[in-house]
């Protein structure tokens, strides 16, 4: 388990959820924009905002173009990554909570 949740690997959650949008749709109830650094906080506020609106995430192009910070797609993204991502999502919350 991962026992820093440092700004790469914050954004390594927000990318992961943009690679597969399930997974944000599994986490959504639990996520919680504060909890991430203030640099990608904007991002977090940002995918929030636009899939209540939507009902679904925004893409990179959008991101870039809204809060100035560029992120990416995984590429090879497999079930032992989902499994990972949600494991470790939800002890990041847990921790960010306390």
């Amino acid at each position: 388990m991962q026992k820093e949740y440092n700004t790469d690997i914050q954004r390594l959650f927000l990318q992961m959820m943009l690679t597969n949008a399930e997974l944000y749709t599994r986490v959504m109830n639990i996520m919680n924009p504060d909890n991430f650094d203030k640099s990608l906080r904007k991002v977090a506020e940002f995918m929030k905002e636009y899939s209540e609106k939507y009902s679904l995430l925004p893409d990179i192009t959008q991101i870039k173009a809204t809060t100035g910070i560029q992120l990416e797609l995984i590429e090879d993204f497999g079930d032992k990554h989902t499994e990972w991502f949600l494991e470790e999502f939800e002890s990041f919350t847990k921790r960010q909570e306390l």
